[in-house]
This record gives C-alpha cells, sequence and structure tokens, in this order.
C-alpha cells in the first residue's frame, strides 16, 4: 500500500512542476537538461546480416538453409562473408525465391542488379556496405530439388580467386 502511495505522490509532483513550468526556459525547454540523442543504430554486422537473410527466407517458405562455410578455401575473407543455400522444392523453388528477395526489399534492401540467364535468376541486393547475391536454380540434373542460394558478401571483402565468381553481378 505504501509503495503505490509513494508512486502516485511522484506522479502528481510531476504533473504540479510540468503545469506550474518549473524549470522551463523561455523557448519551453528544460534548463540544463540533456537533449534527447538520435536513435541509436545496432551495427550492422555479419551476424545481423545473416539473421536477416535467413529469418527472410525462412519466412518465405523456403527450407532450412545451410550457412556453413565447409568446403570453401580459409582466410580472413570469411569475416565479411555469410553463405546461406538450400535445396528446395521444385514446385516451391521460384516462389520462395522471389518472395525472399521481395521480404529483403521490405527490411530495406535495394535491387541493385536483376538478370534471368537460360534456368538461372540472379538478383543482386544491396544495404549499409552489404551485397547480397541471391541465385535461383532451375536447371535440369537436380532432381525435384532447386538449389537456392543468398549470399552476403561485405563491400571491400578480399575475396579468393576460387570464390569470386560465385559472388559477383556477373552471371557469366
Amino acid at each position: 500500500m505504501g509503495t503505490r502511495r509513494a508512486a502516485a505522490a511522484a506522479v502528481a509532483v510531476t504533473g504540479i512542476l510540468t503545469v506550474a513550468g518549473c524549470g522551463l526556459g523561455d523557448d519551453g525547454t528544460t534548463d540544463g537538461a540533456a537533449k534527447e540523442s538520435p536513435t541509436a543504430v545496432a551495427p550492422f554486422t555479419k551476424e545481423t546480416v545473416a539473421n536477416e537473410v535467413g529469418a527472410a527466407a525462412d519466412a518465405s517458405g523456403l527450407p532450412a538453409g545451410d550457412d556453413s562455410m565447409a568446403g570453401m578455401p580459409e582466410g580472413e575473407w570469411r569475416n565479411c562473408v555469410a553463405p546461406w543455400l538450400a535445396d528446395a522444392p521444385e514446385a516451391d523453388a521460384a516462389d520462395g525465391f522471389a518472395a525472399t528477395v521481395e521480404r529483403l526489399r521490405k527490411l530495406g534492401w535495394k535491387i541493385t542488379t536483376s538478370s534471368e540467364e537460360q534456368d538461372v535468376t540472379f538478383r543482386t541486393l544491396t544495404k549499409q556496405g552489404w551485397k547480397v547475391y541471391a541465385r535461383h536454380f532451375a536447371m535440369e540434373g537436380f532432381g525435384d530439388r532447386q538449389p537456392v542460394s543468398l549470399t552476403a558478401v561485405k563491400e571491400g571483402c578480399a575475396l579468393p580467386e576460387e570464390v569470386q565468381g560465385d559472388f559477383s553481378d556477373d552471371p557469366a
């Protein structure tokens, strides 16, 4: 009961001070009070990007993706690349890919390149110094599955030669 009374008293005093204008300068600001700081922006890290891409793919109905870097060359470049790859059912792959790209766009990613060559759809999206190389492979030879890859690369990342072709705007 005492806690409620103390809280009510604090609210009443705050209300009286606000109404009375106590502590307000001529311009209506509080004297000596800290100015409201701009909203802090969380760093856009590899983990942030990987989580955003993975969540967009999950929400679009694509199967769980592989975000490992198994089989790729070792090196510092791994700190600025976030891969995601899944084999989607043939019936769902194209729609899941398109829905994932659309979800990423709603999260502020901008499409910078878009092309289709033979049975591969390419989209490159950018946001805050990162690029996502999105690919949907609808080729023969994968059975009833179609690979979808969404690989994020930080701009300026020094990629090894072995993987440069996989992470570029050039679909060739």
